[in-house]
C-alpha cells in the first residue's frame, strides 16, 4: 500500500510539538540536573514556562493549518476506530492548549519569556489560581497517558497492522 503522506508542514508541526512537550515535561522532573546547566532552578522554570507559551502558539498555528489542510486518509477504519482516532487527537490538541493556559493562570510571579521579556502575572484570585493549578497537575497525568497511548497506537499500526500510518508522519520517509 502506498504511504499517505502528511505535508512537510504537518510533519514539522507534529515533531516540533513532540520534542518541545517532552522537554517541557523533562524540565521540572529533572530540575536538579537542568539547574546545573541553566544556572539555577529558577531558570529551569523560566524555560519550562517559555516553552509552554511556544507550544501554545505552535498549537494555535497547527490548528489553523489543520483547518486549511485536511490530513490524508490513511486507511479504511470502522466507525468506532475513526471515532477513537478523532477523539484521541482532539484530546491531545485540547491538552496542548489547556496545559500552557492553566500554567499561565496559576502562576503568581511574572513570567520571564526566554529571559527577554517579562510578562506580569495575570490578575486572578487565589481561588482561580488554585483551580488552574489543579487542572495543570491533573492535565499532566492525562497528557502522559495520551502521549504513551499515541505512541503505542502508532507502533501498533506499524508492527501489528503493518500499514503505513506511522510512515506517513515520519520525516524523510518516502
Amino acid at each position: 500500500m502506498a504511504t499517505a503522506r502528511f505535508t512537510s508542514v504537518q510533519i514539522a508541526f507534529h515533531w516540533l510539538s513532540a520534542l518541545l512537550v517532552l522537554l517541557i515535561i523533562a524540565l521540572p522532573y529533572g530540575a536538579d540536573f537542568f539547574a546545573s546547566l541553566l544556572g539555577g532552578k529558577g531558570n529551569v522554570f523560566t524555560l519550562h514556562k517559555s516553552l509552554g507559551i511556544v507550544v501554545l502558539l505552535l498549537t494555535l498555528l497547527r490548528l489553523a493549518y489543520r483547518g486549511r489542510k485536511i490530513p490524508p486518509q490513511q486507511l479504511e477504519q470502522s466507525p468506532a476506530q475513526r471515532f477513537a482516532a478523532k477523539a484521541g487527537h482532539g484530546l491531545l490538541y485540547l491538552l496542548l492548549l489547556m496545559m500552557p493556559i492553566s500554567g499561565l493562570l496559576f502562576g503568581s510571579k511574572p513570567i520571564n519569556l526566554f529571559w527577554l521579556v517579562e510578562i506580569g502575572p495575570l490578575p486572578f484570585s487565589s481561588n482561580v489560581r488554585g483551580v488552574a493549578k489543579d487542572v495543570h497537575i491533573l492535565g499532566q497525568y492525562v497528557l502522559f497517558a495520551m502521549i504513551l497511548g499515541h505512541a503505542a497506537v502508532a507502533l501498533w499500526h506499524h508492527y501489528v497492522r503493518r500499514d503505513d500510518v506511522l510512515k506517513g508522519m515520519l520525516p524523510l520517509v518516502r
